[in-house]
């Protein structure tokens, strides 16, 4: 199994840069970032820290939440937690996406992010490597109660929003839009790569261990 899964990260790498691009591309926008990137913009403003740092730390802290849950990590896991940040900041510094006052300019970041960023995040969950932290916690609600995608992750972000609203992060029209429609876009990625997360188990660090002894 070890062997297997080791041979999936390379696509696992490429579906978390895909997964960055789409976040910077969102946040370059200037329509809105998602949820999560509202509260970690919020995060970044009360502390200081980098954007893509931000984002790094707090998968950290959701990572030993998730665990207290029982919802134990991958691979894919820990380099979510490890990488996104760090593609996120090296785009950002590359100005390769300026941030533009043409609306057009702005609606197409926005429609280009929200696919790309959605696209990824099915792919590196398909991989079966370990959802993210954030993305495990609706994962895992999505196979613990049976409720669609489409409920679950829309009810985790109205209160991430919320929070980052508080801290100060900034949000658009766009915000709105992926709080409740990306669910939907879940779904379609899903069935196009043919993964069901209600019924797929993930591969986790400890079975590993398990396998071994």
């Amino acid at each position: 199994m070890l062997k297997r899964d080791l041979m999936k990260i390379p696509l696992l790498i490429i579906a978390l840069f895909i997964l960055s691009l789409g976040i910077v591309l969102l946040k370059q926008s200037g329509v809105g970032l998602d949820p999560w990137g509202v509260f970690h913009e919020g995060l970044n403003k009360v502390t200081g820290i980098p954007f893509g740092k931000t984002i790094e730390l707090v998968g950290y802290v959701i990572l030993l939440f998730s665990l207290l849950i029982k919802i134990f990590p991958g691979i894919g896991t820990i380099l979510n937690i490890f990488l996104v940040g760090k593609f996120i900041d090296l785009l950002l510094k590359s100005n390769w996406f300026q941030t533009s006052e043409q609306l057009w300019m702005q609606l197409l970041y926005f429609a280009g992010g929200f696919v790309i960023l959605s696209f990824g995040r099915a792919l590196y969950i398909s991989c079966n490597l370990g959802a993210g932290p954030r993305d495990g916690l609706f994962v895992g609600l999505v196979r613990f109660t049976k409720i669609d995608v489409k409920y679950v992750k829309p009810a985790i972000e109205v209160i991430v929003f919320t929070i980052g609203i508080i801290f100060g992060g900034t949000f658009g029209v766009g915000t709105l839009v992926l709080m409740f429609t990306s669910g939907y876009a879940f779904e379609f990625f899903f069935k196009l790569l043919k993964y069901d997360p209600k019924t797929t188990t993930n591969s986790n660090i400890f079975t590993y261990f398990k396998k071994s002894n």
